[in-house]
């Protein structure tokens, strides 16, 4: 994902808040869910020390929202797979999902339609086909 190459360090920072952020949306933080965070923070240059300082201000997001359509989309689908890591959709999350992916700029049935994909799906692979067919649905 392109987002991680053209993002400054306080976008990847944020990103990190905002998974945080939605990682304690059911007032727990899974081990599943930190292993994922840890790993997104590896991937974009995040380390773990950062990540648990980055912990104290979930409160503090200035979600910068990304120019390009791609980089925006890599956000929402942060959310969504961060969502599905613990095989839970807790009604909380879904509410931090459609927030954010309402500021994101995406229609909220199509956030509603990935959120039910990924409700649906809660042991399985979700396949990018049917992620696809979303996007295309509402971005067409």
């Amino acid at each position: 994902m392109s987002y991680e190459q053209n993002s400054s360090l306080s976008q990847k920072e944020n990103l990190i808040k905002l998974l945080l952020k939605l990682s304690y949306a059911d007032n727990q933080l899974s081990e599943s869910e930190l292993i994922y965070i840890l790993h997104v923070g590896r991937s974009i240059g995040i380390g773990e020390e950062k990540i648990r300082s980055l912990s104290l201000s979930v409160q503090n997001i200035d979600l910068q929202i990304p120019e390009k359509e791609q980089d925006r989309m890599s956000i929402l689908y942060y959310l969504l797979f961060l969502m599905k890591i613990d095989k839970q959709v807790d009604v909380e999350e879904e509410k931090v999902v459609f927030h954010y992916g309402f500021k994101l700029g995406f229609q909220e049935n199509m956030v509603r339609d990935m959120v039910t994909l990924i409700r649906n799906n809660p042991n399985e692979k979700i396949p990018p086909k049917d992620m696809i067919s979303i996007i295309h649905k509402y971005l067409n």
